[in-house]
């Protein structure tokens, strides 16, 4: 992965998360798990296309990550109008809730959002950025 921003955050459930994000195409690229509890993630990094995402499992170690859980918000660019569809209804299907139905959008492309379990909003769009 040759990504130089990482959206970072913590999850309350690191199952979940991963069943999420590869629904909205993104591939494992590293994956730690705690050798003590399998449940707990220590760190993650996923790809997409030409980004990413780091996420490890809340710990409830008062730290800044950790007090915003479901608070963050992700902007996944896809190739074409037809994968915003399909990475929506793909989401929607591991147990993502809607947001914004697929749409064409007034600035040019197709955008639409989901809401995770933990409560942040992960937005797909075609549209990649002026």
């Amino acid at each position: 992965m040759n990504t130089t921003v990482f959206p970072a955050f913590r999850t309350t459930d690191v199952d979940r998360t991963i069943a999420l994000l590869e629904a909205l195409g993104f591939t494992e690229h590293l994956l730690i798990r705690n050798p003590e509890d399998s449940s707990v993630v220590e760190h993650a990094e996923f790809s997409h296309l030409r980004g990413g995402v780091m996420f490890g499992s809340a710990r409830g170690d008062a730290s800044e990550l950790d007090r915003q859980v479901g608070s963050s918000s992700c902007y996944i660019v896809v190739d074409n109008d037809d994968e915003v569809d399909a990475s929506f209804t793909r989401a929607v299907d591991a147990g993502a809730t809607v947001v914004d139905k697929p749409n064409d959008k007034p600035y040019g492309g197709r955008g639409a959002a989901v809401r995770d379990h933990d409560g942040n909003v992960w937005s797909i769009g075609s549209y990649a950025g002026a």
